[in-house]
């Protein structure tokens, strides 16, 4: 079913009008150039709203895309690097210039990152009288109604994309892009005299079985094959050169050049604000395969220790992470504050060899009652998974639950918080070892949408995090509420 309509409504008053685009040149990226500058506008960023201009790295892909001939072309990009904005102008181009059923469309990890490539241009027709006036724009799809073309976001699963029949397809974040995904869209080839896929995005942190580099190394062994067309801008090679080398900058970033990537941000995001290994992926389009590890760098946990308790009455949050059956439940302390100081309540687990164990949620919740009489506890904040029935007993007396799901993107957001504090000594604890334990156990998962904590394998004997879980939790929601002061009631005297 065709999403809800925005934007232009009813007929389109140019709508069975050809665009008024006569260029002289027959070579194709020349035509996308002038098309570019006739209809094309900065949809946001540095330059918004103003006349989109192509810089020389840009047309050197475009001519990748659009001259060379190759069926499948792959490029390799630092973050920032204006991939959305040129995938946008290409897929407009193709649009409205490749004639009868010009169908374009857009995957990638999942619908949300699709979508930025194809908000992008729904938001240059909208700046272009030219262009609105002969496409209808809905949610998820342009359609050209003069030639039967349409401009779309797919679902990221091999079903949805059976039966393709495009002339250009965007694999955007091939990085992390899924295998089976990818090879439906390229076995989609054939139908078409001309069709092109283009496979964009910086490396992703799993290096097995990763699109991307499959690419790159099949075109590193196989030059003949013009079938495939592979570009990168990286500062692979100089991997034994520091994080900040200017060098490496220049090199893996042409939009330090083109001047719509600032050198400020860049440095903004130095280690030990982000990880080394992730800057180097993402900034600097380097291969390393140590994304996956330990949460904070070596020493930075114990130099947050105080050796203190949070003493009774302290306004604070409590963070559960409540397990299934027989596994670990945590509780954890957290004092209300922009540089908040967390304890360790309790800790519920298996012992060692007892099969027949099973968490004591009467136990957990009285815990909780006797921690709301011991602090002034402001929330009590846990993942309602599983533990929705005790959430609603605690919440039926009164007590101030909050539910924190553990969505991808609320996950992110709230570890790259705990993170950000925990090297920058926003934060301390009081040196309790069952949470230095934890804390030291959790390790970092990376996908296109950020990091997030995680276990470091799913065995039944891998080492517990979920006191390090209760920590994201509670870190995120005391310093919310000590930034986020409660509204005063209004009160009328009579």
């Amino acid at each position: 079913m065709t999403g809800l309509k925005v934007g232009r409504k009813g007929n389109l008053t140019n709508g069975d009008v050809p665009l008024p685009f006569r260029p002289r040149s027959t070579v194709e990226s020349e035509r996308f150039a002038a098309f570019v500058r006739k209809f094309l506008v900065t949809p946001k960023g540095t330059g918004a709203k103003k006349p989109l201009r192509l810089h020389d790295f840009q047309m050197d892909i475009a001519r990748d895309v659009l001259d060379s001939g190759a069926r499948t072309v792959g490029l390799m990009l630092p973050r920032g690097s204006g991939k959305t904005t040129l995938n946008a102008a290409i897929g407009l181009y193709c649009l409205f210039c490749w004639g009868e059923g010009a169908n374009v469309v857009v995957v990638a990890v999942d619908e949300r990152q699709a979508a930025l490539a194809f908000n992008a241009a729904r938001r240059m027709v909208e700046l272009s009288d030219e262009l609105s006036s002969r496409v209808h724009v809905y949610r998820d799809k342009l359609v050209l109604p003069l030639t039967d073309s349409t401009f779309t976001t797919l679902p990221a699963t091999p079903a949805a994309l059976e039966g393709l029949d495009y002339v250009l397809c965007l694999a955007d974040e091939a990085g992390v892009i899924r295998r089976d995904v990818f090879e439906v869209v390229q076995l989609a080839q054939g139908k078409r005299e001309r069709s092109v896929l283009v496979a964009i995005g910086t490396p992703g942190p799993n290096l097995e079985d990763q699109v991307l580099l499959s690419l790159r190394e099949y075109a590193a062994l196989h030059p003949e094959d013009k079938s495939l067309r592979w570009r990168e801008h990286s500062a692979a090679g100089y991997e034994n050169h520091p994080v900040d080398c200017a060098h490496c900058w220049d090199l893996a970033n042409p939009a330090l050049a083109a001047g719509f990537l600032h050198r400020d941000a860049l440095t903004a995001l130095l280690p030990p604000k982000t990880r080394e290994s992730t800057f180097r992926r993402a900034r600097l389009c380097q291969i390393v395969s140590e994304t996956d590890g330990a949460f904070l760098p070596p020493g930075t946990w114990d130099g947050l220790s105080t050796g203190e308790a949070i003493e009774d009455g302290e306004r604070v949050v409590l963070a559960l992470d409540g397990s299934f059956s027989d596994d670990t439940t945590a509780l954890l302390l957290g004092t209300v504050s922009e540089t908040p100081h967390f304890d360790v309540l309790a800790v519920w687990e298996r012992p060692a060899g007892d099969e027949s164990y099973r968490v004591p949620v009467a136990e957990v919740e009285h815990a909780i009652r006797e921690a709301c009489r011991r602090w002034d506890v402001v929330e009590i904040v846990a993942d309602p998974f599983r533990w929705t029935r005790t959430l609603q007993a605690l919440e039926a007396e009164r007590l101030p639950v909050v539910e924190f799901p553990h969505s991808p993107s609320r996950l992110t957001a709230a570890t790259g918080d705990l993170y950000s504090a925990a090297v920058n000594g926003r934060m301390s604890h009081s040196g309790d070892p069952r949470l230095a334990a934890h804390v030291g156990a959790a390790v970092i998962r990376e996908d296109a949408r950020g990091i997030r904590l995680d276990k470091a394998s799913r065995s039944r004997t891998a080492r517990k995090i979920d006191l390090a879980a209760c920590l994201v939790m509670g870190h995120s929601r005391a310093t919310w509420r000590a930034t986020h002061k409660p509204r005063r009631r209004a009160v009328s005297f009579r």
